[in-house]
């Protein structure tokens, strides 16, 4: 299901709206166990919101969120480390919110000058996100969601285990579930996955959820 990405305008006013929140929830004095679950309910209406000015991207936030607790879960991560990745999936793509509006959602090549904007989201969403003490963690994860293995992703340009274990857990979630709504394949986009494991992916965590997933309908988000 997709959605018309907005006016710029919109998306502006959208950006203040998301803000306003994130603060509302930054300074929330609750207990514990009470706070996770409103910030976590509160983070995946927000998501959704994000995935209005995002075409294509319906859904992407919380799908991404099932498959990164997936592996995180099978990789042994920490309850508290486990909570972190769960707002950066949710929010990973808040960065695209200060993209320009023509570089979302088309099909038509890109500039050199394009390229550099979109590769700069990752950036600009962590930064967003830094001033608010409960997603600071969040957002070191979402500002490397797109590094690569192999050291040829961005914005830094990190390599191997120099990415933080978690971001490039995000990362392997994030691209399987793009490739699997691209192609409405579960099979291919496993396949694909296999294939960027040591040059994309980091090969040990990639190959441990491909073996997760295979034969495991019942891990199988709905796309």
């Amino acid at each position: 299901m997709n959605r018309s990405a907005l006016p710029i305008t919109t998306t502006s006013q959208l950006i203040q709206e998301l803000m306003m929140q994130l603060s509302a929830l930054n300074t929330l004095q609750l207990p514990s166990e009470s706070l996770e679950a409103v910030r976590l309910l509160q983070l995946r209406r927000i998501a959704r919101r994000i995935e209005t000015a995002v075409p294509g991207h319906f859904g992407h936030g919380e799908r991404t969120v099932h498959y990164a607790l997936l592996l995180a879960d099978r990789l042994g991560l920490s309850r508290d480390q486990r909570l972190d990745l769960h707002y950066a999936a949710l929010l990973h793509d808040v960065g695209l919110l200060m993209m320009p509006e023509h570089l979302l959602g088309t099909t038509a090549p890109h500039t050199l000058n394009d390229y550099a904007l979109l590769q700069s989201h990752p950036r600009e969403g962590a930064a967003l996100l830094n001033s608010y003490a409960f997603l600071q963690e969040a957002a070191r994860l979402i500002a490397h969601h797109h590094e690569r293995w192999d050291g040829a992703g961005y914005p830094y340009g990190l390599r191997g285990e120099y990415i933080p274990g978690p971001a490039r857990i995000l990362a392997i979630a994030d691209v399987f579930d793009s490739i699997a709504s691209r192609t409405h394949s579960w099979d291919s986009a496993l396949r694909t996955l296999h294939a960027s494991g040591g040059s994309q992916c980091d090969p040990v965590f990639c190959l441990t959820f491909i073996k997760l997933l295979r034969n495991h309908d019942r891990y199988r988000a709905h796309h």
